[in-house]
């Protein structure tokens, strides 16, 4: 019995160690508050199929700025060709989520179809929908600057 409760405690507090960051990142995050050191997020945004309208790209860092106010925005005109690249830039090391669409018809919303999107749409992190992601699937983390991909999606 002994040696259960023994196992039973060592593998609780291996799991606790994994929800932890470990020593390094910690140190990082610290040096980065402490020292004010900020970074730079680049989005390149490809799969644009439709060259007109805006592309609006939002900036979460919370679950809660994924789903309602993002804490930045970018309004970008749609070029006539190739890929379109914005830069989210003073951040603080943490977690961070992109979400965008194509506002088509300039009333500057996400228009649907019933349930489903009307206009073309991203989020990191995602390249397959099997409903709407959440935070936490398109999320990622930044400590050093940064350039990610996003796909446009059409419905």
């Amino acid at each position: 019995m002994k040696t259960l409760i023994t196992t039973l405690f060592t593998v609780t507090l291996f799991i606790i160690s994994l929800n932890k960051p470990c020593l390094a990142q910690q140190t990082t995050a610290a040096a980065s508050t402490t020292t004010g050191a900020t970074y730079s997020l680049t989005v390149v945004i490809s799969n644009v199929n439709n060259r007109s309208g805006k592309l609006y790209v939002g900036l979460a860092n919370s679950k809660a700025s994924f789903d309602g106010e993002s804490i930045q925005r970018k309004t970008i005109d749609v070029p006539a060709s190739g890929e379109i690249t914005t830069v989210f830039e003073g951040l603080t090391a943490g977690r961070y989520a992109i979400r965008l669409f194509q506002d088509l018809n300039g009333n500057q919303k996400m228009d649907f179809s019933g349930q489903m999107p009307n206009e073309p749409f991203g989020f990191s992190n995602v390249a397959m929908l099997m409903g709407p992601p959440d935070f936490d699937q398109s999320s990622l983390e930044l400590t050093e600057n940064k350039s990610i991909r996003i796909r446009v999606m059409e419905m």
